[in-house]
């Protein structure tokens, strides 16, 4: 696709999302209680919201689904997990979503949405360093989990793009806030573990957003042969006085 090209799915993109967030952004009292709610439990989920407009969540799904067909071989992503250290997960890493999408980057660079969840949050958000913005993973096989760790950034929105309808067959996340994300502090890891905290079930074109360098959290693993794919976006928080523009 060509640079002009591009640029203009951009702009439009952009466009759409101004739109879009401002009556949200307006709304005093619904803000305060999407901000209240969030930095409670480290976590919101827009399920009273239609997160993108018109025809932008088929275009999501139909490049989630894309990049998958083309970029097929299985990657190991290595997280780190309490009783499980190395699990094999599907993945897209951000070299090939950038390479072969268009959607996804244009979300993720948006000024816009990037303003929408830095007002949410309390902070002004920036993009992550190259690897870390985004991420497609699949989970399809009975016992397939993301297991029980802290996000690498502060804070990240998650895409459902496929999910098990059924909450018995497994991919509820559960996650507990304020905690103190040390990694090597195996006794916290114990004491939350014993503590699970919220559970939340998702189905396909669920966004939540979550404080996730701050929130423990897992998938409870699959039940079935099931399928699971979610788009994970990630940013950090803008260094002092480098608070990032808004569209």
């Amino acid at each position: 696709m060509s640079n002009r090209k591009t640029g203009r799915i951009l702009a439009d993109v952009e466009q759409q999302l101004s739109r879009h967030f401002r009556d949200f952004l307006s709304n005093e009292i619904r803000m305060k209680q999407v901000r209240n709610s969030f930095h409670r439990e480290g976590y919101f989920h827009f399920k009273d919201f239609s997160f993108l407009p018109g025809e932008m969540p088929e275009a999501l799904q139909s490049e989630v689904h894309g990049l998958l067909d083309e970029y097929s071989a299985g990657r190991d992503a290595t997280v780190l997990f309490i009783h499980d250290p190395y699990r094999k997960i599907h993945v897209i890493p951000q070299a090939e979503i950038a390479e072969g999408g268009v959607v996804i980057p244009a979300l993720y660079h948006s000024g816009s949405l990037r303003h929408f969840l830095g007002s949410i949050a309390g902070e002004d958000l920036a993009s992550c360093l190259d690897r870390g913005q985004y991420l497609i993973s699949r989970l399809n096989h009975p016992d397939d989990t993301h297991g029980w760790h802290w996000g690498d950034y502060p804070y990240t929105l998650v895409w459902i793009i496929e999910a098990p309808e059924d909450p018995e067959g497994g991919d509820v996340l559960q996650c507990v806030p304020h905690s103190n994300g040390n990694k090597d502090d195996l006794n916290a890891w114990e004491y939350r573990l014993d503590n699970p905290g919220k559970a939340c079930h998702h189905l396909k074109g669920d966004v939540y957003f979550l404080k996730s360098g701050t929130t423990l959290h897992h998938l409870v693993p699959i039940q079935r042969n099931a399928t699971r794919i979610i788009l994970s976006t990630s940013w950090q928080v803008a260094p002092a006085g480098e608070a990032m523009p808004c569209g």
